[in-house]
């Protein structure tokens, strides 16, 4: 990869910037925010420290330095979005993207749309040819929303835990289309 620095929007209103563990914070108060995505998925608000071990988590092959975290931050300098992957992974052709989330009063204004497009424009031009995810039979936007963004269901898994939930879960993959 060439560049590992990071990505940017299209929008004048919003920038993009990696985040690192001194960030969690910041973090923390959009996971706060994003308190009906917690619920949803694990049946329970995010644990206090779950920005710190945003940073931290890995699949079993990978290094926390194989996580990439970005953040979106509006023109208060607030972070209002996130993104997080892992690089390379379960391929070296391959991203795997863990989740975006965005503010409540940032979404379904194409704004997700804008921030995930960057980001998969930023990965065509590191030579990356396919981005994978999964997401839960029950988070109905979310699942409109890879469709649209033109991902494939590639497997399911029947039942996966989640907090004090079980979800039947869906792996989504695309193969990088757009032009940088």
């Amino acid at each position: 990869m060439k560049n590992l620095a990071g990505f940017s929007l299209d929008n004048p209103n919003f920038v993009v910037k990696q985040l690192f563990p001194k960030d969690a914070p910041a973090l923390q108060k959009l996971y706060e925010q994003c308190h009906d995505f917690a619920i949803l998925t694990d049946g329970v608000a995010f644990s206090p420290t779950a920005a710190k071990e945003e940073f931290n988590t890995v699949p079993q092959e990978k290094i926390p330095e194989d996580n990439y975290v970005f953040g979106l931050i509006d023109r208060q300098n607030t972070l209002v979005g996130m993104l997080a992957a892992y690089k390379e992974y379960p391929d070296k052709h391959t991203w795997w993207l863990g989740m975006i989330m965005l503010a409540p009063k940032y979404r379904n204004k194409g704004l997700g749309t804008d921030f995930y497009r960057a980001f998969e424009r930023w990965l065509l031009s590191q030579g990356i040819e396919q981005i994978s995810l999964c997401a839960i039979k029950a988070n109905f936007s979310a699942l409109e929303f890879w469709f649209k963004m033109g991902f494939n269901i590639t497997r399911t898994i029947p039942t996966k835990h989640f907090g004090i939930k079980n979800h039947k879960v869906y792996v989504f993959s695309r193969t990088t289309l757009i032009k940088a």
